[in-house]
């Protein structure tokens, strides 16, 4: 009993963010998150590597997922895009290309769009998973560029040499810019500019481009063999994060190459104006992990089986964590954590000012490619077994002051709060361990005592049903939601939200 109730007051930071916030849940509406590729949500994150559900797509999963209005989309090898409920992995529905999905899906005004690999640029209902429209000759010898939508339209690379920027409703083009050299990493795009990575193998090509978002025009180009004569450097199927990592009021742009001589500084940061050099690192081993970049810090994978934390303003090391082999995935980073799968088939769940473990889960023999994604306070990842795994809390529904609506709190008064936990289909909510559970975002504990089993909600199910002294939950004039943590007698974590209305 001692170690789950100092896992549920660990878990209590996390409730105040929850209540404070009035947002419990973000989205990861695409590759690495966001168009910039920054790889960072302030979404909250799970403490313990509770395993929520899977899904078993059939054959290995090289696409990460995107999660919006509580939908993960990915696609797996067997040709097909996803649409699972976030909180129970349930298919929704499926929508089936002719090619595999190595794509990383973007989702957007109602739309999902990834690339198969036989060329096909697809962008279906999200609702239905219904064609809207598709476009082909985006093929060449890796088809598996994932897009970036913004601003009405959605940019992606052809592992033939062009980047492509189509109208996001409609398909149209709006330009097409040759840049050689087999794109077909992710399209990053911020402060008006297009940036994709190429897959040069010799001198004769770029290694980054910047292309004007509107006109498609070439804005710069970084060649890695200019700086660092006379080794090629290529980005290998990673993107680039533009983001003000040091925090100086300008972009940078961070990624990582692959070198063809040896080894060599394969962490790089450029001026986003210009595409100049500012630092590069030796990370030991090339990389192709797309980095996440938070709190002045950059966090990226290398093939030397390490996870490392740079200082994004110089690229001196602060910390690194070893696995035990390749990291291709992008750390996702939230709620002071760092994620990332390895080749050795595991999850790593780290610390983001430390690098420390807090918790890792093995998906048996089964490698991890692709990237994870936190929304909803939950993770997500696929694996090269064909199952996507979420991990994170049981979403229960909870009802403050039952039988009482908007809810109405005086924030002064002296008495009590009633909060039922709901039994549902899917969650009995007797099986709740009271003594475990928080609520607000002064995380209080019940009154001692004061938990009972009713039929809070009249459906004919018992609930739960505890009180809270309201000031001691913390909660202020101005709130419009307040939160429940807690766990089950089988030590599985809950979340629950409702509304409120804050009073004089």
């Amino acid at each position: 009993m001692k170690r789950k109730i100092l896992s549920v007051l660990a878990a209590a930071a996390v409730l105040i963010a929850l209540t404070v916030s009035g947002a419990p849940a973000q989205d990861w509406p695409t590759f690495h998150h966001d168009p910039a590729l920054s790889g960072y949500t302030d979404s909250t994150a799970p403490d313990t590597s509770y395993l929520l559900w899977t899904y078993d797509t059939g054959a290995p999963v090289f696409s990460s997922p995107a999660v919006a209005d509580g939908i993960l989309y990915i696609g797996s090898l067997a040709g097909n895009l996803y649409a699972l409920n976030a909180n129970t992995g349930s298919l929704i529905w499926s929508y089936a290309a002719r090619g595999e999905i190595r794509s990383s899906p973007a989702v957007a005004e109602g739309k999902v769009y990834f690339l198969s690999t036989d060329g096909v640029f697809h962008a279906v209902d999200a609702a239905t998973g219904g064609l809207v429209w598709s476009v082909g000759g985006m093929g060449g010898p890796w088809s598996w560029s994932s897009p970036a939508v913004h601003d009405g339209r959605v940019f992606v690379a052809a592992s033939n040499g062009w980047v492509h920027s189509l109208d996001a409703a409609t398909g149209a083009p709006a330009w097409s810019t040759f840049i050689g050299a087999n794109p077909n990493g992710p399209i990053a795009v911020a402060n008006g500019k297009v940036y994709s990575g190429t897959h040069n193998m010799d001198a004769s090509n770029p290694t980054l481009v910047a292309l004007d978002e509107v006109t498609g025009a070439v804005v710069w180009i970084y060649d890695h063999i200019a700086w660092h004569p006379p080794t090629v450097g290529m980005i290998n199927s990673n993107g680039v994060a533009v983001v003000d990592g040091d925090e100086d009021g300008d972009l940078e742009v961070y990624f990582g190459i692959v070198t063809w001589e040896g080894t060599g500084n394969e962490a790089i940061a450029l001026d986003e104006a210009t595409g100049a050099e500012i630092w590069t690192q030796n990370l030991k081993g090339w990389s192709t992990s797309t980095p996440a970049v938070h709190n002045g810090r950059v966090y990226m994978g290398s093939d030397d089986h390490n996870i490392y934390a740079l200082d994004a303003e110089t690229g001196d090391y602060v910390w690194s964590f070893p696995t035990g082999a390749a990291v291709w995935s992008a750390p996702a980073v939230a709620d002071g954590k760092v994620f990332a799968g390895s080749l050795d088939h595991t999850l790593y769940a780290l610390d983001e000012a430390t690098g420390d473990l807090i918790w890792s889960y093995y998906t048996s023999v089964s490698r991890i490619w692709g990237s994870p994604a936190v929304a909803d306070g939950k993770v997500f990842v696929g694996s090269e077994n064909g199952k996507v795994y979420a991990f994170g809390p049981i979403n229960a529904d909870i009802d403050i002051k039952p039988g009482s609506y908007p809810n109405s709190i005086n924030v002064e008064d002296k008495g009590v709060i009633a909060v039922a936990i709901l039994t549902t289909e899917d969650f009995d909510a007797t099986t709740v361990d009271a003594d475990t559970v928080r609520f607000g975002p002064a995380a209080a504990e019940k009154v001692h005592t004061q938990a009972h089993v009713e039929d809070a909600d009249d459906d004919g199910d018992l609930d739960l049903v505890l009180h809270f002294r309201t000031r001691a939950t913390g909660i202020e004039s101005g709130d419009t939601e307040a939160c429940l943590i807690g766990q089950t007698f089988d030590d599985v974590p809950i979340i629950g939200c409702d509304s409120v209305r804050t009073v004089p």
